[in-house]
């Protein structure tokens, strides 16, 4: 059995949960709910040799206007930057020689997946650290590369400290000294309110989603995905954040500056030294493609990571790639194309 659509939602957990490269969203339940909220059928692959697992690969089709399309992660939801192939627990440590002949297994059952679901459009994110494309190219893929930010949290806090750029740490210890803190929240409201005017703002490209697909997620995950929120001394709401905790702590989805101020520049910082007393061994800052978020995310002093996305299109598929890159994305009309915005 080469390749088989998993139905068992404790065998998929179970291979994510250990392995070092599966995230949170790759487990069952975050799957099934982003498929939910967008409108795509999930298809959670296992590749095998033999008996073994190797490798899953949650794909997530669709049809349109008699186009096949086969995303991992889907489109216009915004807030998973990346999905794709998951290896199993050994290949991070295995002999070069055996990570290769698991790659061409995960390559022939990737083969058997397009002959069975022939897109026209095929685009999938993958991990960072997943680096060998190199079967992909073979293949005719196209490669892409994209980036996000990861702070080392091994070094003592101090030298996090020391490694901000001086400007900034001016502008924290006013935070401080003025009596900003933050606290875990337990109400989705006032994030999605600033989520919504971030992502409904007419220079944003891409939609929102649904406040309800936050909600499933929260009460889905509630060790694993939490909202803070920065307050002043009068307790007056000044950012508000998301994390993932689960592997490694990623700051997922933020709020838009709140009356003009800077005060994110802080939140960040605190919860960037939650991360630390969590013991979790890097802070990922997501948003490194944005040349408008750039220079603030460079403050903190990230190394910046690589992932990358590998595509393939048929002719059909080019016109596919056109309309959900030029004419979903459009903040003119994208509340016409993606009814789920509110």
């Amino acid at each position: 059995m080469p390749v088989e659509v998993i139905s068992d939602r404790e065998t998929w957990d179970t291979f994510i949960d250990a392995g070092p490269s599966g995230l949170l969203f790759h487990r069952w339940d975050f799957l099934e709910i982003t498929g939910r909220w967008t409108g795509y059928k999930v298809l959670p692959y296992g590749i095998y040799r033999g008996e073994e697992l190797v490798a899953v690969c949650p794909l997530f089709h669709k049809r349109v206007c008699g186009l096949s399309i086969v995303l991992s992660p889907p489109p216009l939801q915004a807030v998973v930057p990346y999905l794709g192939v998951v290896m199993g627990k050994d290949y991070a440590t295995a002999r070069q020689s055996r990570r290769e002949s698991m790659l061409q297994v995960v390559a022939d059952g990737l083969r058997e997946i397009s002959g069975d679901l022939a897109p026209d459009y095929f685009s999938m994110s993958l991990v960072p650290g997943f680096r060998d494309v190199r079967q992909f190219s073979r293949d005719g893929y196209r490669v892409r590369i994209n980036y996000t930010y990861a702070i080392d949290l091994t070094p003592p806090l101090e030298t996090l400290w020391e490694n901000l750029n001086g400007k900034l740490r001016t502008s924290l210890r006013k935070f401080e000294k003025d009596g900003y803190f933050m606290e875990e929240g337990d109400d989705l409201g006032p994030l999605y309110e600033a989520v919504g005017r971030r992502f409904s703002s007419p220079e944003m490209n891409i939609p929102m989603v649904t406040r309800r697909y936050f909600e499933d997620i929260f009460r889905v995950y509630p060790d694993h995905v939490h909202v803070y929120y920065l307050y002043d001394r009068s307790g007056a709401l000044k950012g508000a954040g998301t994390t993932q905790e689960y592997k490694r702590y990623i700051l997922w989805v933020g709020g838009p500056k709140i009356d003009g101020t800077s005060a994110n520049e802080y939140l960040q910082w605190l919860l960037l030294r939650d991360a630390k007393e969590k013991g979790f061994p890097e802070f990922e800052n997501t948003g490194a493609n944005n040349p408008n978020l750039n220079m603030h995310k460079a403050k903190y002093n990230p190394a910046l990571s690589v992932y990358l996305e590998v595509s393939r299109k048929n002719s059909a598929g080019k016109v596919a790639e056109w309309v959900y890159s030029s004419i979903a994305s459009s903040p003119r009309i994208k509340k016409r194309v993606v009814p789920y915005i509110e």
